[in-house]
């Protein structure tokens, strides 16, 4: 009985962690100077678990476009906020969302819980 309840228990856990939903173990929430310093004039790509892909260019003047693989575009402002970046679209209203680094990496928590990476686009 004991094995079968910790076998239940594990699932949800190895289901999460499958679909990306946890930040990578040891992954720390960012200073706004850190994040602002990460993104400012560069271009990434995040790939999302449907397979599906994200352009964004991140503007010097806090400006920022957006493209996806299926076909949506829209352009917006964007700023730091320690442990976040918030940002409103012409199309998306506005918006924060958790990142954490762990080393050089910068993942972003989707408002759908997913986990991705922010891959710099060269």
């Amino acid at each position: 009985m004991n094995r079968l309840l910790a076998t239940l228990l594990l699932i949800p856990a190895a289901t999460a962690f499958a679909q990306g939903t946890g930040f990578p173990d040891g992954a720390t929430a960012p200073s706004a100077v850190d994040i602002q310093q990460r993104l400012t004039g560069k271009a990434f790509d995040l790939k999302l678990a449907d397979g599906s892909m994200w352009h964004v260019q991140y503007g010097n003047s806090g400006d920022y476009d957006f493209k996806s693989s299926k076909g949506f575009a829209d352009h917006g402002d964007w700023k730091a906020e320690d442990g976040r970046i918030c940002s409103k679209g012409i199309k998306m209203p506005y918006s924060c969302n958790d990142v954490r680094m762990k080393g050089d990496d910068l993942y972003l928590k989707r408002d759908s819980g997913e986990i991705v990476e922010f891959v710099e686009a060269h």
